[in-house]
Parts: C-alpha cells; sequence; structure tokens
C-alpha cells in the first residue's frame, strides 16, 4: 500500500513539474482529474475494463481518447495515456490526492485534518486554525477538515501531510501503556 502510494507521489509530481509551476493550469487538470474519478467511480465496471491485461494498452488508450479527447488538456491527456502503457491507470485517484497536496502547496494552503471525540464548535475551529496558521505558515492559510471518532475518548488528533499530532485521552492512555508494559 505505501508503494503504490509513493508511486502516486512521484506520478502526481511528474505532472507537476510539466506544468511550469503555473498555478492555473494545476488548478484546471486538478479539476479534470476528479470529474474523470467522479465519472469513473459512477460506472464501475469502467476500473475493471483497466485494470483488464487481457485488454490491450492501445484499445484502452482508444477508449480514453474517445471519450476525453477535446475535452480536457491535452498535456492530462497525454499523462492519461502514459498511465496506462505503465499499467498504473488504477493508481489515478490516489494521484489525485497527491496532486491536491500539490496544488495546496503552490498556493500556500495547508491542510489540517482533525478528529475529535465531540463535535467541535465553529469558535473551537477557528482558534484551532488561527494557531496552526501561525506555527505552520507564512501568510499561508490552514484549511481544516474534521472527523468524528468517539473511541478518542476526548481531546485531538491533527494529522497534516504525514505529520500526525495525537492529543487524544486514547493516546494518551495507548503511551502510557506501552511505556509501563
Amino acid at each position: 500500500m505505501q508503494i503504490s502510494k509513493q508511486t502516486a507521489k512521484n506520478y502526481a509530481q511528474a505532472l507537476s513539474e510539466s506544468l511550469s509551476g503555473d498555478i492555473t493550469l494545476h488548478e484546471a487538470l486538478l479539476n479534470e482529474i476528479e470529474v474523470i474519478n467522479e465519472s469513473f467511480n459512477q460506472v464501475k465496471t469502467i476500473w475493471e475494463v483497466f485494470n483488464n491485461p487481457a485488454i490491450s494498452t492501445d484499445e484502452k488508450k482508444k477508449l480514453i481518447k474517445r471519450i476525453f479527447e477535446g475535452k480536457m488538456n491535452a498535456k492530462l491527456l497525454n499523462f492519461l495515456f502514459l498511465l496506462v502503457d505503465k499499467k498504473r491507470f488504477n493508481l489515478l485517484p490516489e494521484i489525485q490526492n497527491q496532486f491536491v497536496v500539490i496544488v495546496n502547496k503552490l498556493k500556500n494552503i495547508v491542510l489540517a485534518e482533525v478528529s475529535s471525540a465531540v463535535e467541535l464548535d465553529t469558535e473551537s475551529i477557528q482558534k484551532l486554525k488561527q494557531r496552526l496558521e501561525n506555527i505552520l505558515t507564512k501568510n499561508g492559510k490552514v484549511t481544516i477538515e474534521t472527523k468524528l471518532e468517539p473511541a478518542l475518548i476526548g481531546g485531538l488528533v491533527v494529522k497534516i501531510n504525514d505529520l500526525i499530532y495525537d492529543g487524544s485521552i486514547k493516546g494518551k492512555l495507548e503511551g502510557l501503556k506501552r511505556r509501563l508494559g
């Protein structure tokens, strides 16, 4: 699983580098990738077609061309062809996730996933956002996504990229158990 995430990150980075830092183009391609993934998720059998080794890469490319040519950026179309050639088309959803991180970084936006045992009120979210912006960014923004996880008992778990701060009661109890263990 970790290998495919790293591979998807490499492909997302390569796509980004081909765009020469053009934020508008990055955003446009991200939107197009999102549309592709949403469309494919609505027609589940399409993923089976692209993951089927019995269907040739040429046939898969023709299908992509038939569906998307003239409806998306040519760079993205070529990128999809590359994914088919390298038998990595199944990574497109994770490539989208990694490309979101790249676009956010270009726009100086940090995404923080905050899990809590109880729903956070607007004031608490705003204070947390302000504190994270002071710590993490210079003239940047922090976007917070909240998740409810009653198993945490209390406190918060904040995930930013690969960094996780566990201030939950559950996390503290597990840490105490390991130390005493």
